[in-house]
């Protein structure tokens, strides 16, 4: 008996009846109604010899040749490797998934065995690197099934169907291929491959896909799963998530998960991984530390613990929730704002500290500003935050220079004095006075005389100011002399009446008497004819 055997509970014969009917329900589904084509079309392309026994074919070929298979299904279960397929390279190209299939193990696996690697298939036990391209795979639901003891597999543009353990022993590698796995259970277990290459996959489960797991051999080596470019479809989100890991008996030793390019699934998310592509399905005794997981370069997980946010869910998907502690500290002169979150999914903290800016609400002439801090973060979870600063003293006004305009209103003068802040230009201060008015120097007949209008202003910051007036000369009598009775000096020069300056006032009189003397006598003249008329 291989030393990989594992023997399984017993169970009621009742049980193991009811077993037996479900995996040949499930393996009918798989299965094509006939176990080997008709007349199949197999060629060595190398030898261009064409078989109809793929046995036969098989054992007559070399390592690393190359056989075509034509439409129909195939299997060498139950033919022993010696002679067939040991210690030999062969590669099996189909015509297409729709046209050529390979049945892995029997049709329908035998109950007495369920629990045991003896449902599984031998015949390629001691191949060297066997090789599936263009063709479909055909699996049963049972445990411990796949290719024993074959070194190294390798499918390309494949689909599985069913559920497998035993791929390659030194490695096993999967390109541009479709897994379908059994209701409510994985596709497969990396169970006996040290290093596992999915490339360009696909996975259709129901909350299942790929159980990160051995028994046999567990402890003894590193395991390695690469996915790169893989996709989980799973329309159960209840289930595991697309790596589902146990790392319980590793010993001293690890598997290496490694995600590269774009890799996408639709799965339960683990709350402590906050993925859904690797977790531990919950249980936190699976999760024992034994487990690197990369993203690219970067380690994302080791020792049992996230070791970076970057790579999850939770960061790709914003979902952050603040939890408005916000917490302002002085430093220096300077103040800052650290902000605390948390991942919605997995409560990963998430902590931000900015250096506030300084805004300044400046003050005016006659209010007072106020300095403010703003804290503005990078993460979007994250609100700006204010924090209000000392007040700063109102500025007062910054005068210009007074500026005195001098308007006359009748016999009036007034005198108007104007000042404008510099800070601010629709603050304006103005004051307009009556000037008072005083004789300076006396005028005579000889020489003009002078006034002096003076505006004094109530504000103190206006200046008195001052305006010349001329007086006119004093007009003369007959004799040439003052008369005083005509001039009054205490008004203004423009109140002064105007005098004729001849010397002889009597002058302008005559002429006045004389009109008025004819206007009479042509008046009388005119009434005297209208009398003598009538």
């Amino acid at each position: 008996m291989h030393a990989g055997m594992r023997t399984a509970e017993k169970a009621s014969w009742g049980g193991v009846a009811f077993i037996a009917l479900l995996i040949s329900l499930v393996a009918a589904c798989f299965m094509p109604a006939v176990a080997h084509a008709d007349a199949p079309s197999i060629t060595n392309d190398r030898t261009k010899a064409t078989y109809t026994d793929i046995a036969t074919a098989a054992a007559e070929a070399q390592s690393g040749d190359t056989i075509l298979l034509g439409k129909g299904n195939y299997t060498l279960f139950g033919v022993k490797s010696e002679g067939h397929t040991k210690d030999k390279d062969l590669t099996f190209v189909g015509l297409g998934a729709d046209k050529t299939a390979w049945n892995i193990g029997a049709e329908v696996p035998n109950p007495d065995y369920f629990g045991t690697e003896y449902n599984g298939d031998y015949s390629f036990d001691g191949a060297g690197t066997v090789t599936f391209k263009n063709m479909t795979m055909r699996s049963g639901s049972a445990n411990y099934l796949g290719f024993i003891r074959a070194n190294k597999t390798v499918l390309d543009g494949c689909v599985v169907n069913g559920k497998t353990f035993y791929w390659g022993y030194e490695s096993a590698e999967f390109t541009n291929t479709t897994f379908n796995a059994p209701e409510g259970d994985y596709s497969l277990w990396t169970y006996s491959s040290p290093t596992m290459t999915f490339n360009g996959c696909t996975f259709n489960c129901t909350g299942k896909a790929i159980n990160v797991y051995t028994d046999y051999s567990a402890g003894s080596h590193d395991i390695i799963v690469n996915v790169n470019n893989c996709t989980f479809n799973s329309n159960d989100s209840k289930g595991k998530q697309a790596l589902n890991i146990n790392d319980s008996n590793m010993g001293s030793f690890k598997y290496i998960i490694k995600f590269t390019g774009a890799n996408t699934a639709t799965a339960e998310r683990d709350i402590t991984t906050c993925s859904q592509l690797f977790g531990f399905g919950g249980k936190p005794g699976n999760n024992s530390g034994r487990s690197d997981v990369y993203f690219g370069d970067e380690l994302v997980w080791t020792q049992g613990a996230m070791k970076t946010h970057s790579y999850t869910d939770g960061q790709h998907e914003d979902n952050f929730i603040d939890l408005k502690g916000y917490v302002w500290t002085q430093e220096g002169e300077d103040w800052y704002c650290t902000g605390h979150a948390k991942c919605g999914y997995c409560s990963w903290p998430i902590e931000e500290k900015v250096k506030a800016e300084v805004v300044v609400d400046p003050a005016t002439c006659l209010g007072a500003g106020k300095a403010s801090y703003v804290a503005r973060f990078s993460h979007k979870c994250f609100t700006q935050q204010t924090k209000s600063g000392n007040a700063i003293d109102s500025l007062g006004h910054d005068w210009n220079e007074p500026t005195y305009t001098w308007n006359q209103e009748g016999d009036d003068w007034f005198c108007t004095a104007t000042r404008v802040c510099k800070r601010d230009v629709s603050h304006i201060e103005s004051e307009n006075v009556k000037a008072t008015y005083e004789v300076t120097t006396q005028a005579t007949t000889e020489k003009e005389g002078a006034g002096l209008y003076t505006a004094t202003f109530k504000n103190e910051a206006f200046e008195k100011q001052t305006k010349d007036a001329v007086i006119a000369k004093l007009p003369v009598n007959k004799d040439n002399k003052q008369d005083p009775s005509k001039i009054d000096n205490t008004k203004a020069p423009e109140a002064q009446p105007i005098l004729p300056t001849t010397g002889d006032v009597n002058a302008f009189a005559v002429p006045v008497v004389l009109a008025v003397a004819t206007a009479a006598a042509v008046l009388t003249f005119v009434a005297l004819r209208r009398k003598s008329q009538r």
